[in-house]
């Protein structure tokens, strides 16, 4: 059988234990080497491979069907501890139930609270109609281009442009805003710390010539999420918030928010938020 290699491989010592690797999905077809000792393998999984799984010989290969390789823009993004992705309509959906989805983004990335959060990211918005979004990948990192043309500003062709590479867990990103000239350069990561989901989020939002930098971590727990933003030399914000799902269409939430305010004129402002959200 000849092959067509695609993209850059890799190698990862298992230790007679458990062992992962994230990657990017390039080709239908993945092959695999054990060397030295036989081991089961698992693709698609979040959890390790068991001894019931696919295995390989010990100084052998095996060539593993992966499927089709897809991809789909995304629609809209509704916030919250459990946070929904909506996809366009009439377009199908070529997921299936337990696949590992890798969604591309940095703008926006600490934005998963309901009403409250997302206050020092120089986040654009979490939900941009009129856009047009490619992905590839390129090596072991993919590259995802989103543009908008919205029409508000007659004499711009693309009102928004964004770019961002990721590899792993890391994103960097950059964006600018045609109709207001304002630039946008972002770096965020998601690491798991036992049962929780910590994301972090540094930026820059470069008004000519003058910035802002500002930074943001949230941390995700079940149905409960806290949160801490800073705007460098301004306002500190926490946030702390819980959803509850009441079917799978129905879910109620409430969220809290201190904020702290650098300016000694201004008072720090608590906040309170208590609501129902129904998914369609």
């Amino acid at each position: 059988m000849a092959h067509q290699p695609v993209g850059a491989g890799f190698s990862f010592a298992t230790n007679q234990t458990s062992a992962s690797q994230t990657f990017t999905v390039q080709s239908d077809t993945l092959r695999v080497v054990a060397k030295n000792a036989g081991q089961h393998v698992a693709i698609g999984t979040t959890g390790p491979a068991t001894t019931t799984d696919y295995y390989v010989p010990a100084n052998s290969s095996a060539t593993l069907n992966l499927g089709r390789v897809s991809s789909i823009g995304v629609a809209g993004i509704t916030k919250g501890a459990a946070t929904v992705i909506t996809l366009p309509e009439g377009m199908g959906n070529p997921f299936k139930v337990n696949d590992v989805v890798i969604v591309t983004g940095v703008t926006g990335a600490t934005d998963v609270f309901n009403v409250y959060g997302s206050n020092a990211d120089n986040n654009q918005g979490s939900r941009l109609s009129n856009t047009l979004v490619y992905s590839n990948a390129v090596g072991p990192a993919s590259v995802s281009t989103m543009i908008q043309m919205d029409g508000s500003d007659t004499n711009k062709d693309i009102d928004i442009y964004e770019t961002v590479v990721s590899m792993g867990p890391v994103s960097v990103g950059y964006s600018k805003d045609n109709n207001t000239e304002i630039d946008y350069m972002a770096i965020a990561g998601t690491i798991d710390v036992g049962p929780a989901s910590v994301t972090g989020m540094y930026n820059i939002k470069d008004n000519a010539g003058t910035e802002t930098k500002g930074y943001e971590v949230v941390a995700s727990m079940n149905n409960i999420t806290a949160g801490y933003g800073e705007i460098v030399d301004g306002d500190t914000y926490f946030t702390a918030g819980i959803d509850m799902p009441i079917t799978g269409a129905l879910s109620v939430y409430a969220e809290y928010q201190l904020e702290q305010n650098v300016t000694v004129s201004e008072k720090d402002q608590n906040s309170y938020a208590i609501g129902t959200k129904i998914v369609f």
